[in-house]
């Protein structure tokens, strides 16, 4: 939970241009105000020719893993729909930090144009809702339609580089800023781009709204954190104190934490008043 930009770049070419692409990209990386950023990775080049440095990732079981997956919507027949995950082939990308927020990942990466997906098995409870098991039901193939393309999706929570300890909003503003021009960078060199963006400075490019929703979503994580908190100290888990959380080691956690409950609280009672209506 915390303010995060969400960007996806595409763009149609051939592996020995996309390394072209990611070595301008990350040049251009560079003379940004980012704290570090990091050498390019390459995993599985189609031509059996590294030109930057060998990948070595590992996933959560220890198994060799290649950045740059993708999960599509598939509509089924039944029109239900559901995610289908696309593994990544030719990798390309570099992260760019800046202190306090998440590493930002940027890179371009070739995937099959058809994948051998098993489709969830969705049970209708009689309570309403659904029960789905991921993945537990037939094999189908799904085309991806992205035969001939280069593209990444990514995001980076940049919300806790406004910590004081990391310099403030300035310091915020120098991680979430970075990554638009980043963007800004890559549509110039002719990649397609969608961003989402939890402060909403994609839409008109204001960072008056941005802080201000930087401050409520600073409000609003403060008063979920102090809420869990009370609940897991009435149960004996240790309260507040139990777990951790990037927004309890601001200084001002405590005035964040009051003023996010009154939102809470302001949040329930126009849910309760729309579902009185």
């Amino acid at each position: 939970m915390g303010l995060t930009v969400y960007y996806e770049l595409a763009i149609k070419t051939d592996a020995d241009k996309a390394r072209k692409l990611i070595k301008r990209m990350r040049a251009f990386a560079c003379r940004l105000p980012f704290d570090s950023v990091s050498e390019i990775e390459e995993y599985d080049p189609p031509d059996g020719r590294l030109v930057f440095e060998q990948g070595d990732r590992k996933d959560g079981w220890g198994k060799p893993w290649t950045p740059g997956g993708l999960y599509l919507q598939r509509k089924r027949d039944d029109g239900l729909e559901e995610l289908v995950n696309v593994p990544a082939l030719h990798s390309l990308s570099f992260g760019a930090n800046v202190r306090g927020s998440e590493t930002a990942s940027f890179g371009l990466a070739s995937h099959p144009a058809v994948v051998v997906h098993h489709e969830d098995v969705v049970t209708q409870l009689e309570l309403g809702g659904e029960e789905r098991r991921v993945g537990a039901g037939p094999a189908v193939e799904f085309p991806t339609r992205l035969r001939g393309w280069y593209s990444w999706h990514g995001f980076c929570k940049t919300q806790y580089a406004a910590s004081p300890r990391y310099g403030g909003v300035e310091n915020f503003l120098r991680a979430h800023l970075s990554i638009y021009k980043m963007l800004d960078e890559c549509k110039r060199l002719g990649m397609r781009m969608k961003v989402r963006d939890d402060g909403k400075y994609n839409l008109k490019r204001d960072q008056g709204r941005l802080l201000k929703e930087l401050a409520r979503m600073d409000e609003l994580v403060a008063g979920v954190v102090g809420s869990l908190g009370d609940v897991l100290g009435r149960e004996g888990a240790g309260g507040a104190k139990g777990f951790a959380a990037p927004i309890k080691d601001r200084p001002d956690y405590e005035h964040l934490e009051a003023r996010g409950e009154k939102r809470l609280r302001d949040i329930g009672k126009r849910g309760r008043r729309k579902g009185g209506e």
